[in-house]
């Protein structure tokens, strides 16, 4: 179920647009600011009665959904059924460093990004606690510039990132493929393991664009890495999320060995809130019969599951994420079935309806955390581990000592050394010799400070 405009949010949102196009027109054409106000009433009374999804995709027709500018800037309208079975030369046509999806275009992402804006806002209510967290993340993030831009560039530039393409119709619903080959020098025959990454961000500020650093890494050892977005808090609730996680995995089924994928060496790979979704998602195909199931792809696609520094007992994170100002109410509006989206007591309640005789099928579950994470004890990696195990599935827990939230998979690998990449390959390729890893950029007094800001 999604998350719905409240009509305080709607209030807000038209008040602050008609503030803002007042502001505007005084400074801009001169005119008083009651003048600009005036103007402008009729567009907030617009936001504050319109519904910004729906209305978007009202004017798209069920038979053109994916409208997709080539690199020659050729127009395409194409089918559900036909953009899912395309060959790969239109799959790379659909490439680009345009993050605008082609259903929406520019002035619908324009309007439905001010409009969540807003809404995360009335959400959000700025306490000083988020506040302070919010600019401990930008501190943290200018400090890590000089190892971040270098891996930036090239996901902008390189023809071996395959950038931007939809999987679905709605905003968000669009991935990125790092491939371990130029297009133009594809070995012909030759298949690739693929790793699936959903990317975290407190279900708020998750982007498919943050898993810019694992994505070449991997890449960079032989292995296509499918980076997918999702639609995030207060667009989508959880199960909204699920959704799209599910139908980024239908997509992978159906196109990736156009990329030279190889199908029988599939991970999943999930960081922080994409490790709870990524596991809640396999869990739900394991105790759930195959008419209630979305897409048709099975959990014996997957051969193995990885969990970065994941949530998985949702009801005890609660107060510990509240109180470093992400409030309740966000929260309760997130997780619309809180029972049921909390992977570990999902296991426990359901763990009599997994099949035993397909159990020797499952993928192979592995759990990494550090063990200075702020904002996710490593408890709930260490806990889910021992509840799988007791379920009859295959589990390990990997702890790393004195690393943070973010430091397997943002600091060590722009810094070194990096020992989740080393974990990650033995389980992906089977690979034992130590992996390629990126030029490091990052100055170690910025990088000890840089860690000393980081929020998680």
């Amino acid at each position: 179920m999604a998350v719905r405009r409240t009509t305080s949010s709607r209030i807000l949102g038209g008040a602050l647009t008609t503030l803002l196009f007042g502001i505007g027109v005084r400074f801009l054409c001169g005119l008083r600011f009651m003048a600009g106000v005036g103007l402008g009433l009729p567009l907030g009374l617009w936001y504050t009665l319109s519904d910004p999804e729906n209305s978007i995709m009202r004017e798209i027709s069920r038979d053109n959904i994916l409208r997709a500018i080539s690199g020659d800037q050729i127009m395409r309208v194409l089918s559900k059924e036909n953009f899912r079975n395309l060959s790969p030369r239109q799959l790379f046509q659909f490439n680009t460093a345009n993050p605008v999806h082609p259903s929406i275009g520019t002035t619908g992402t324009l309007y439905l990004l001010y409009s969540y804006t807003i809404e995360l806002i009335w959400w959000l209510r700025a306490p000083g606690i988020w506040c302070w967290q919010l600019l401990r993340l930008i501190v943290f993030t200018l400090l890590m510039l000089p190892g971040f831009i270098p891996v930036f560039i090239h996901y902008l530039t390189s023809s071996s990132v395959q950038k931007n393409i939809p999987y679905g119709k709605r905003f968000r619903q669009q991935l990125d493929v790092y491939l371990p080959y130029k297009p133009s020098n594809r070995e012909e025959g030759k298949k690739y393991p693929v790793v699936i990454f959903i990317t975290g961000g407190a279900w708020i500020i998750g982007y498919k664009v943050w898993g810019f650093i694992m994505g070449q890494l991997l890449q960079k050892n032989g292995i296509i890495c499918v980076s997918s977005d999702y639609r995030n808090f207060p667009q989508a609730s959880v199960g909204n999320m699920l959704d799209d996680i599910e139908d980024s995995i239908e997509w992978v089924k159906r196109n990736i060995i156009r990329y030279g994928g190889d199908l029988d060496q599939v991970t999943l790979v999930g960081q922080s809130a994409g490790a709870h979704l990524s596991a809640l998602a396999l869990l739900k195909r394991m105790t759930t019969s195959e008419d209630n199931l979305r897409g048709n792809w099975d959990f014996t696609l997957i051969k193995h599951w990885i969990g970065i520094s994941g949530p998985y007992d949702i009801e005890r994170l609660i107060p510990a994420l509240s109180s470093r100002g992400l409030h309740k109410r966000v929260l309760r509006a997130l997780f619309d079935d809180l029972e049921n989206q909390s992977p570990l007591q999902y296991l426990k309640r359901y763990k009599e309806k997994i099949d035993s005789k397909k159990k020797p099928s499952f993928p192979k579950m592995h759990l990494y955390h550090g063990t200075c994470d702020a904002t996710v004890s490593c408890d709930h990696s260490e806990e889910f581990a021992a509840a799988l195990l007791d379920a009859g599935i295959e589990s390990t827990v990997t702890l790393f000592r004195g690393k943070s939230h973010t430091d397997p998979i943002l600091e060590d690998p722009v810094s070194g050394p990096d020992p989740l990449m080393n974990d990650l390959l033995k389980v992906v390729s089977k690979v034992s010799e130590p992996p390629k890893t990126l030029q490091h950029y990052q100055p170690k007094i910025m990088l000890k400070i840089a860690k000393w800001c980081n929020p998680f």
